[in-house]
């Protein structure tokens, strides 16, 4: 016991000498994405879309949010698809990145699974995701309650570096803040789209689509998309 008593106080110890002698982590450092969403992405258009009045007074007013809903164009509904891309961008106020795990509990969605999937970008760089299935009611005009699925697709972007986990993002800050004088400014981007197979064309205004034909189309947009906002998957010409 005095051993590992020993060994706790010498730690204890070490961070704080660690603390006080690591320089200053720099402020307002660089971001990893484009401050923007593509309006065209792969077979996909984009129009955009305006920040909530709650997402403005949740977070800080210097966050940066773009938003657009993607479909693609010169279909019928049999054979649409949708989806609603956002990126969020922090200022200085750190709070503006978190778990979006979060923000889904209190919009009402049940995430019933959370999977980290790698898509490969044409320049053969794979990137990781998370990728949550969630759920929730909705009431539909006949006054019938019906399960509404969809899966929410996110990753974290820093200065040189992505990461598909909170945890580990706050680890990579922590470390590059004291071994590199990094500050990241981390950002998020995330595509959501709806699983349809249970809705009519005429409901949901899209193809029916299960649960893998979903992942598998949020995907080939996130394939489009990333590149064209993430820094570290730009290629030159």
């Amino acid at each position: 016991m005095m051993a590992r008593a020993f060994i706790f106080l010498m730690l204890c110890g070490m961070t704080v000498l660690l603390c006080q002698f690591s320089p200053q982590p720099k402020g307002g450092g660089e971001t990893g994405v484009l401050p923007e969403l593509p309006m065209v992405a792969g077979d996909f258009v984009g129009d955009k879309e305006e920040a909530s009045e709650r997402e403005r007074e949740l977070l800080p007013a210097d966050t940066i949010i773009v938003k657009r809903e993607y479909h693609t164009p010169g279909r019928s509904i049999a054979n649409r698809d949708q989806a609603h891309a956002a990126l969020v961008i922090a200022g200085n106020d750190t709070r503006s990145i978190h778990r979006p795990e979060v923000c889904l509990d209190g919009q009402g969605w049940t995430i019933t699974n959370s999977t980290v999937r790698e898509v490969k970008m044409n320049s053969g760089v794979v990137l990781r995701v998370r990728d949550l299935s969630i759920q929730r009611e909705v009431l539909m005009p006949d006054r019938t309650k019906l399960p509404l699925r969809a899966h929410y697709v996110y990753w974290f972007v820093g200065d040189d570096i992505s990461t598909p986990s909170n945890v580990e993002r706050q680890l990579i800050s922590l470390k590059d803040s004291v071994l590199r004088n990094v500050n990241h400014r981390w950002a998020y981007p995330s595509v959501m789209a709806r699983v349809t197979d249970n809705l009519t064309p005429q409901q949901c205004g899209e193809r029916q689509r299960n649960d893998e034909e979903t992942v598998k189309m949020i995907l080939s947009l996130i394939r489009s998309l990333a590149p064209r906002i993430q820094k570290d998957l730009m290629t030159t010409p």
